[in-house]
């Protein structure tokens, strides 16, 4: 059962129900999930193989269905701020007297408690609290916002998914009702220790330093268009070298390693800036993959379904006409995991499963 609303939950649960799991979608009758009205396409994304009802959870009567339903759940999924849950009388306590083996995930900003716990919040603001942002950006400036979509969101997503499997595979041994707190927050901290290791192994650099990578970041081609170059070890730094006509910086023993490579940036970055402007990126893409460099370029929304391995592993599924085919796009990336889609979706209108859910 899906409680959730805009990204976080309802992404967790999609791919739930990619895997086979029937997912029945609560939302608040008259408006229903806010995502309805603001990115229509991403709804049905979402929430496509779901069954969806409609309950009021602010009257007793509404409160009563749902625990009812949930008696006969596996997993109840909440995305409300902290301590709502109990004021409505939802809260795991009270799923686990209709169920005592219920999975009951809670996914929120900051954790079921804490001084933040009841503080609003959005991705921006996680990506601001788990240190992301401080490292974002021009090394030389200040904070940028870093990615076009949710990344703290779809963190805390995931570790709810791999929360709630790992809760499943336990519940056959234990049979007892488990509470998954997830901090979306803390989701994308975890993806930043490794980031945050290396800064305590450096001695703490300031961001000039600490981001400071070198050959490995995004550059400009004479044509305005940009590729990303991930020159980590020496022999991918040799053949940079070699491709760019720059043998002189090859043979520099003050760039023979990545950390002397990164410490000199400021000698090394605007030579292969410079090179980069004498050619466009497609000439620059082909040479540097002949000559072994990671290398790719910048795609944009218009040209990235269009790119040859994608189209290859049929990534971005098209219609007869050449259109994104947007009823058949992925909801996993491992294909045969995936459940067969043989039926076309129904219209996703607010609380269309009202009568066949809620007569059970």
């Amino acid at each position: 059962m899906d409680c959730t609303t805009l990204l976080p939950g309802p992404y967790c649960t999609m791919v739930l129900a990619e895997l086979g799991a029937e997912v029945i979608k609560v939302e608040r009758p008259g408006k229903g999930d806010l995502l309805r009205d603001m990115w229509p396409e991403c709804f049905r994304y979402l929430n496509g193989h779901k069954k969806l009802i409609t309950l009021d959870l602010k009257r007793e009567e509404g409160r009563n269905t749902l625990l009812r339903l949930a008696s006969k759940a596996h997993v109840f999924v909440e995305g409300f701020r902290p301590g709502i849950a109990a004021e409505l009388g939802i809260d795991f306590d009270a799923f686990k007297k209709v169920n005592p083996s219920i999975i009951y995930c809670s996914i929120s900003g900051y954790g079921q408690d804490g001084p933040y716990a009841r503080l609003p919040g959005h991705d921006i603001n996680y990506q601001g609290l788990s240190g992301l942002l401080s490292i974002s950006g021009d090394p030389e400036a200040g904070p940028e916002f870093p990615c076009g979509f949710g990344v703290a969101d779809l963190s805390g997503s995931m570790f709810a998914l791999i929360s709630i499997l790992a809760a499943l595979l336990r519940s056959d041994s234990y049979s007892t009702a488990i509470h998954l707190d997830i901090s979306i927050t803390e989701s994308l901290g975890m993806l930043m220790i490794p980031g945050f290791l290396e800064f305590v192994g450096r001695g703490r650099p300031p961001k000039a330093e600490f981001r400071g990578r070198g050959p490995y970041g995004i550059f400009e081609t004479r044509d305005r268009k940009y590729l990303t170059l991930g020159v980590v070890e020496d022999h991918f730094w040799v053949n940079l070298c070699k491709a760019l006509g720059l043998n002189d910086l090859a043979s520099d023993r003050a760039f023979n390693s990545w950390q002397s490579r990164n410490m000199n940036r400021g000698r090394i970055v605007p030579r292969l800036r410079g090179a980069f402007k004498e050619d466009d990126l497609g000439s620059w893409i082909e040479k540097l993959r002949k000559m072994d460099v990671p290398v790719a370029p910048v795609l944009d929304f218009n040209n990235w379904m269009d790119d040859p391995q994608f189209v290859h592993r049929g990534f971005i599924p098209k219609t007869e006409k050449g259109t994104v085919d947007v009823e058949n796009l992925r909801r996993f990336p491992i294909a045969s995991l995936s459940r067969r889609q043989d039926d076309k979706e129904q219209p996703l209108t607010l609380g269309r499963d009202n009568r066949t859910v809620l007569q059970k």
